[in-house]
């Protein structure tokens, strides 16, 4: 029995090592992303930071998809933006406030939209790593569904990453004889897997 247990804990490992290496970069970044576990105190800091600094990237290239998305949807409305520009325009009453504080604003105003997707992406990561971390009680994706409008390209990946996946695992197989046997001479015909098997449960070695 011995024997039969350090096989079976062998064929675990390389099973779930040759998994894990493929996956690992996702799991990173799917630990990153839940605000209970963002901390990653089982990495490195160095993996902790290229953890980040990939979900850094994946945020720009959300941002620039937005960007586009409300780039096509603004097109449709160019004739009607042309038309109001023609159109001649009433001029606006001046107010103390404006003239008090219309300089500060304008520049505030101007500032937040000068921002480029790589800024907004580099703004939400550093203060998404300082901010405390959930309780282990709390459900991440009701946090990111309070949260969303503080990160709002965070909030896209978290829903990438933190979902269901509809998929199956092949953890059956480690422990299955037939899925053993398939798996080194895929050419057997159905007939010679049971052959294979019948032997396999009864013969008996001395």
């Amino acid at each position: 029995m011995p024997c039969l247990f350090s096989y079976c804990d062998n064929k675990i490992i390389c099973e779930m090592s040759l998994t894990y290496d493929e996956k690992k970069d996702t799991l990173y970044a799917a630990s990153a992303l839940d605000p209970r576990f963002k901390a990653v105190p089982s990495l490195s800091a160095q993996e902790r930071d290229d953890a980040f600094s990939r979900l850094q990237t994946e945020a720009v290239t959300a941002a620039l998809d937005q960007q586009n998305a409300e780039g096509n949807d603004a097109g449709g409305e160019g004739a009607e933006e042309i038309g109001r520009a023609t159109s001649p325009k009433k001029l606006k009453k001046s107010s103390t406030l404006e003239s008090l504080l219309g300089a500060v604003y304008s520049l505030t105003v101007q500032e937040h939209e000068e921002k480029t997707p790589a800024t907004r992406a580099e703004d939400e990561v550093r203060r998404y790593r300082m901010e405390k971390p959930a309780g282990l009680n709390d459900n991440p994706l009701n946090w990111w569904r309070s949260n969303e409008k503080e990160y709002p390209l965070l909030a896209c990946l978290a829903k990438r990453y933190l979902c269901v996946p509809g998929t199956s695992i092949a953890s059956e197989r480690v422990f299955s004889t037939a899925g053993d046997i398939t798996a080194k001479r895929s050419c057997l015909t159905p007939d010679h897997v049971n052959e294979l098997l019948f032997l396999h449960k009864n013969l008996t070695t001395k």
